[in-house]
């Protein structure tokens, strides 16, 4: 399975699949991070393979949804990074594509586009689509705290 995360300004890479969390508990940060941010993100679960999916096409290759955030860590030098242990949470219970309405298939059907023009997506693949930029957290937040749909 592999992670892709679309950003807010269009771009999107790739994360570890072993980043990937089911359960919401403690969240550590190594010792050269000063600091955390968190994305809300909607996630869709690839039901088909392909690779350079037309956007007509696109509405094919999802079915399903799932609420969940992405973790960054903040370096010494104040950038950010992606690639934290257990820094994507993805609820379990994935919904009906059909409750999110017409306006949130926008950019699940552009995002998909973009990705699968690089890499080929496989069934179980998941592509989370920020809803809004990577915020500050504070000690002691939790996933509570964090508004997630």
């Amino acid at each position: 399975m592999n992670i892709h995360v679309v950003r807010t300004d269009g771009s999107w890479y790739a994360r570890p699949d072993i980043t990937l969390v089911r359960d919401a508990d403690r969240f550590c940060l190594p010792d050269d991070c000063t600091g955390a941010l968190a994305a809300r993100c909607r996630c869709v679960r690839i039901d088909k393979a392909g690779k350079a999916v037309a956007p007509r096409f696109a509405r094919r290759y999802f079915s399903q949804w799932a609420p969940g955030i992405c973790f960054y860590g903040v370096l010494d030098d104040g950038s950010t990074t992606p690639f934290l242990d257990r820094a994507t949470w993805v609820a379990r219970e994935f919904q009906p594509v059909e409750a999110l309405g017409d306006v949130a298939f926008v950019p699940i059907i552009e995002g998909l586009e973009r990705v699968s023009r690089h890499v080929s997506l496989r069934i179980g693949d998941l592509l989370l689509f920020e809803l809004n930029a990577p915020a500050p957290l504070r000690r002691g937040d939790n996933i509570d705290n964090i508004s997630i749909v």
